[in-house]
């Protein structure tokens, strides 16, 4: 666990970056600081790796304060990832990745075969470890700045606005990526962002933060979207923060209909093609018509968030619930997908939410 006890930054010239901070960072969880900028999140992250030196209080690392750790060793044992990568352009990828273990003394074989294994992990072809990181997309450099990040195992991850700097369906992709590796690892997650929706997305507490590292409001998502603090919190969060909290609810509380009972309510008919996938909507008076497409979602695991965004763009109210290999399963129109609202449930495991 990491534990900011009255931890402060004061620079030279006067200036407070942050003022008496107590916060407790959960082992194995997502914290996520957020925040307008200014309001000192970054220094709050640096102060883990001493890359921030606090002018007072404490930061503690599994009870020891990191005061009193060698930087080098510390920074070695945190895995750290900040906008566009970092990479070392010289590098291959492989060798990127395989920083961290050169520098524990790991020999090269061993470094190298750990790199190949991250690499697969992160979701990057084998082939990418030979090319140089200007050969890569911005994406696929963020990709592997995560998988650096993790290779030497470390039990702490420091991600200072990793995904800010590449187009918003590159972003959402390495969101996920985020959330299924989290899955699996169960690394303590600091995350800085300015951005909510990614906040309330990846964080299982969020830190809404003001001027000087104060904290506004500390809860999980969905106790901060519908209980806010006060009325600086919510103004933060935004008028939509209704719609973003249905980014927590899972789909599969969706009652959907068989197939043999779907049709749209303007009488059109779904056709799908010989794997059972969806086509689109046909209307059966004009056979030569093309069929109009239908939108999805995973009832397993979409939100609802996902569900009522494809019922709307459906031409027929209605949309199409597929299984993981895109086969169609069912339909639900807007009506159930809206009563499963009422329905209590916990925050969805994947795809648009956790």
């Amino acid at each position: 666990m990491i534990r900011f006890d009255g931890a402060a930054k004061r620079h030279p010239d006067g200036t407070i970056a942050v003022e008496g901070l107590d916060l407790d960072i959960p082992a194995g969880r997502t914290t996520v600081l957020v925040g307008p900028s200014g309001c000192g999140k970054t220094t709050i992250l640096r102060m883990v790796n001493r890359m921030v030196e606090p002018t007072a209080g404490r930061v503690l690392l599994d009870g020891t304060d990191v005061a009193q750790l060698p930087a080098a060793k510390l920074r070695r044992g945190i895995g750290y990832v900040i906008q566009q990568a970092g990479l070392f352009p010289h590098r291959r990828v492989i060798d990127n990745i395989a920083t961290v273990p050169y520098l524990l003394g790991w020999d090269r074989r061993k470094a190298r075969a750990r790199a190949a294994e991250l690499l697969e992990l992160v979701g990057l072809a084998p082939e990418l470890a030979k090319r140089y990181p200007f050969q890569l997309s911005g994406g696929q450099q963020q990709r592997v700045g995560v998988a650096r990040a993790l290779a030497a195992d470390p039990p702490v991850l420091l991600m200072d606005e990793p995904f800010s700097a590449v187009d918003p369906v590159v972003r959402t992709g390495l969101q996920d990526e985020l959330i299924r590796l989290q899955g699996e690892l169960n690394k303590t997650v600091l995350f800085v962002t300015h951005d909510i929706e990614e906040a309330v997305r990846l964080g299982d507490q969020v830190a809404v933060l003001r001027e000087r590292g104060r904290i506004a409001q500390l809860a999980d998502p969905h106790t901060l979207l519908t209980e806010p603090a006060d009325e600086g919190v919510a103004a933060f969060l935004g008028r939509d923060r209704g719609l973003r909290g249905l980014g927590l609810l899972p789909a599969r509380a969706v009652a959907v209909r068989p197939l043999d009972q779907s049709s749209g309510r303007d009488g059109r008919e779904l056709r799908l093609d010989d794997a059972g996938r969806p086509i689109g909507w046909a209307d059966p008076g004009r056979p030569g018509e093309d069929p109009h497409p239908a939108p999805v979602f995973h009832p397993a695991t979409d939100t609802l968030r996902s569900a009522l965004d494809a019922a709307v763009l459906s031409p027929t109210g209605v949309v199409v619930a597929v299984d993981a290999d895109g086969r169609a399963i069912g339909t639900a129109d807007r009506e159930a997908i809206l009563a499963a609202l009422a329905e209590p449930a916990p925050r969805a495991v994947s795809g648009d939410g956790r």
